[in-house]
């Protein structure tokens, strides 16, 4: 166990130690944690230097979701390729009644260099505004293949 933990650590540090560089689009999955959510098919895509587009299409049970984000995003001093968004959008679902959610997001995404690979962590909580009210505050992980 004490060199399983051991193999972890060091890559997790070599990873990290690895410069990052950014990115335009890259198209994978996301998981969101307290929502009820299986995930989905996640793309995100860098309009201009400080702005992104994401979009999903979640699976929930017996149901599916449409969220589409607008995020302002900014290089984080001292760490090449590690950026940090905040933004919002909504969610529209569609299973036994049609739902709406307002949706805000706050979090970090690092491209790792030398290889197509994107990681993402968001704090995100939902506002349903339709057919009920409520709120509800998940905890979203992406990982993406990047394009270009």
């Amino acid at each position: 166990m004490k060199k399983i933990t051991s193999l972890i650590v060091s890559i997790l540090c070599f990873g990290a130690a690895s410069l990052a560089q950014e990115y335009t689009t890259a198209v994978g999955a996301k998981f969101y944690s307290g929502d009820g959510s299986i995930g989905g098919i996640n793309i995100r895509h860098s309009t201009a230097a400080h702005t992104a587009l994401e979009g999903s299409l979640l699976f929930f049970h017996r149901s599916v979701g449409l969220e589409g984000l607008y995020e302002y995003q900014a290089p984080v001093a001292g760490v090449e390729g590690l950026q940090y968004f905040a933004g919002g959008g909504g969610l529209l679902g569609f299973g036994d009644e049609t739902s709406f959610a307002l949706r805000l997001t706050l979090g970090l995404d690092y491209k790792f260099t030398g290889a197509p690979i994107d990681v993402s962590l968001g704090f995100d909580p939902f506002f349903y505004l339709a057919p009920n009210t409520g709120s509800n505050v998940t905890l979203g992980i992406g990982l993406r293949y990047v394009l270009k």
